[in-house]
């Protein structure tokens, strides 16, 4: 069955509403750079043959797409958070920051916003979130395009200044020649220094140049830090994306915030690093599940997501024989009213 590319565009105009705007976001999952935001209105009779999400088509064919939008295009806006941004106020925060100064960047304010994935509260325009929205709405896959380009293009830029890492080539994704730059260089000021990742490269004693991860909190055990960053690449291999790592606040701390499609899902990270050790999921009593529930919802109240879809799994990381883990993810290991 072939996708009706305006049936969200038709739907918001047939209630009223006159300026329809697509917005959409590249750079969640990279360990370094920005993440951009793009918001485009297209005219009700643009043609944009070959535009479909960016994510299944080729750099050749986004750069083509890429003129074609911006020529045909009623007006658009570019926005983006920086790495030291989304360290600061975490990833999902981060990502609706670059999508407000995108909306903010058009020509033409929009009365209405086609949003892909979940719906973004700091955009306070009446709006609709659309699950693979850059599959079903040609204005959310417009955007898509040229929120992917502009930020291909940023890492391009980057790589003269830190040839060492290869942006050029991986764009910022924890690529094993990524993975393998960072244990030899550590990050650069680029580097997103809340993902696990980055963070088990940094050095253990501060520097001026690299400050050290969370100074107003207590430091994880290097032993901690490994587990995190174990769970943290399973759950990429799952399909979840990080939202952030070690989130505290006055109430608790939660190892590991994920998306997994539409919910949001709160892991902690327990771990044995001694072959044949007993489970240490057992850890996760009753008072740290409540400590666990009140922070969780702390989030979700700073996110504007406070009826949102969640679960809390747990993630066991055991050492099985010298050299190799394994996770045991224990899916919805207890629910928010325990």
């Amino acid at each position: 069955m072939e996708t009706d590319w305006w049936f969200y565009e038709k739907a918001a105009r047939e209630r009223g509403f006159r300026v329809v705007a697509g917005i959409d976001e590249a750079g969640r999952g990279p360990l370094a750079g920005p993440v951009v935001a793009a918001c485009v209105v297209l005219p009700s009779d643009a043609e944009l043959p070959g535009v479909r999400d960016s994510k299944k088509m080729t750099a050749v064919q986004r750069e083509k797409a890429y003129g074609m939008i911006i020529d045909r295009a009623s007006c658009y806006g570019i926005g983006s958070a920086d790495p030291a941004e989304i360290d600061r106020m975490n990833i999902l925060k981060a990502c609706h920051l670059a999508m407000v100064r995108a909306v903010s960047a058009l020509a033409n304010a929009p009365d209405f916003l086609l949003v892909d994935g979940l719906p973004v509260p700091s955009l306070t325009l009446p709006q609709r979130a659309i699950v693979r929205g850059d599959s079903a709405s040609l204005s959310i896959a417009a955007a898509s395009v040229l929120a992917k380009v502009t930020r291909d293009r940023q890492m391009i830029e980057l790589d003269a200044v830190y040839p060492e890492y290869g942006f050029a080539g991986h764009k910022g994704y924890p690529a094993p020649t990524h993975l393998a730059a960072l244990a030899a260089y550590g990050p650069c000021a680029e580097h997103r220094r809340s993902f696990a990742p980055v963070a088990a490269c940094l050095p253990t004693e501060p520097s001026p140049l690299q400050p050290r991860l969370h100074l107003d909190g207590p430091l994880v055990s290097e032993a901690g830090v490994l587990a995190e960053l174990i769970a943290v690449r399973h759950l990429a291999k799952l399909g979840m994306i990080v939202l952030e790592t070690r989130y505290r606040c006055p109430l608790g701390e939660i190892d590991i915030i994920a998306r997994d499609r539409q919910e949001i899902v709160f892991v902690e990270v327990k771990s044995t690093h001694r072959i044949g050790a007993p489970d240490p999921s057992q850890r996760v009593d009753v008072p740290k599940r409540r400590r666990l529930v009140s922070a969780a919802n702390n989030f979700l109240q700073s996110c504007g997501l406070i009826d949102q879809k969640c679960r809390f799994d747990v993630a066991v990381v055991r050492l099985v024989e010298p050299e190799r883990y394994v996770v045991d993810m224990h899916r919805a290991a207890f629910s928010g009213m325990d």
